[in-house]
């Protein structure tokens, strides 16, 4: 068996038998550890850094491994045995290194104070669906976030902040804004927490589900199941006082925003909370209520 030294013939891993590819018994052991200890929790660069200190020949005489090298064995999707080359790593490993990259990118994209740091989940005020939020690096505007309507705001993490902080400072500045408001049906409010827990289920059915977009759903659900709890002027008397205690804010405050509030409502004109009481508002709607102005309350959905 003669590895191969040209790796723009053949990947890391594989070797020549009688002509024709085959797995090379050192190489693939190595390939295996890289997958296990990228999902350990190892950086391109720790794994690297192992592998060449270790003495793994790359090439033939060579054991310069890079972050690079170790990324391009991460991601080619031949060692699932595409083709002529036999398998090397089962599909989960492969497909959990790729979602953990993904995840990885997302957070060295968006710092840990901003939009990845809230636990609210958002919704479509058109149709009162959850949204998903999408990150591009290229785009001027890199933040988006879509709803299975078709819908689709473009909007920067620090915008939506800044919004969302003055939704808050609104509601400093004038507590009694607050108000009591009337139930929504509960046949209506079951059938939306009914379809969440179906879509999770759904989702959670196959091996290499997105655990972003579960995630969000569950938050979703566990924010729908409150909503469907009875609130009466207690609800609405205790946001006043939280209100009433707060000083104004010079940046947004996840802490205050999760104790005020249930969802965040994308659309309808603008940006809009839905308080702890059931309350829509908005940072400029005349009477507190965004419903008024056009936007969907999500707990009639």
């Amino acid at each position: 068996m003669e590895t191969l030294k040209n790796r723009y013939t053949a990947p890391f891993g594989y070797a020549i038998e009688m002509g024709r590819l085959a797995i090379h018994p050192g190489e693939s052991k190595i390939v295996r550890q890289i997958f296990a200890d990228y999902l350990a929790g190892q950086s391109l660069k720790q794994i690297a850094e192992s592998l060449a200190q270790q003495g793994v020949e790359y090439l033939p005489g060579e054991s310069a491994w890079n972050k690079n090298r170790v990324k391009r064995v991460l991601e080619d999707a031949r060692y699932l045995g595409a083709g002529e080359f036999p398998a090397l790593v089962c599909e989960a490993d492969f497909h959990a290194v790729q979602n953990q990259k993904q995840e990885r990118n997302d957070r060295r994209a968006i710092p840990e104070s901003h939009v990845s740091q809230l636990t609210l989940p958002v919704y479509c005020a058109a149709c009162g669906e959850v949204m998903k939020r999408q990150h591009k690096a290229r785009l001027p505007v890199q933040e988006s976030w879509q709803c299975p309507c078709g819908a689709k705001i473009w909007l920067a993490d620090s915008d939506l902040l800044r919004e969302i902080t003055e939704i808050l400072n609104r509601l400093i500045a004038n507590p009694a804004l607050i108000s009591e408001q009337q139930e929504p049906p509960d046949e209506a409010r079951q059938l939306g927490i009914r379809r969440l827990q179906n879509e999770i289920g759904r989702q959670m059915e196959g091996f290499d589900f997105d655990r972003d977009a579960v995630q969000q759903d569950i938050f979703a659900l566990a924010a729908a199941k409150f909503a469907a709890l009875p609130s009466g002027p207690a609800t609405t008397y205790l946001l006043r006082g939280l209100f009433e205690k707060s000083a104004t804010l010079d940046a947004f405050s996840r802490e205050l925003l999760e104790a005020a509030a249930l969802q965040i409502v994308l659309g309808g004109g603008g940006i809009f909370l839905k308080l702890k009481n059931k309350q829509v508002v908005g940072k400029d709607d005349d009477d507190g209520s965004a419903t008024e102005n056009g936007a969907h309350d999500p707990g009639e959905a």
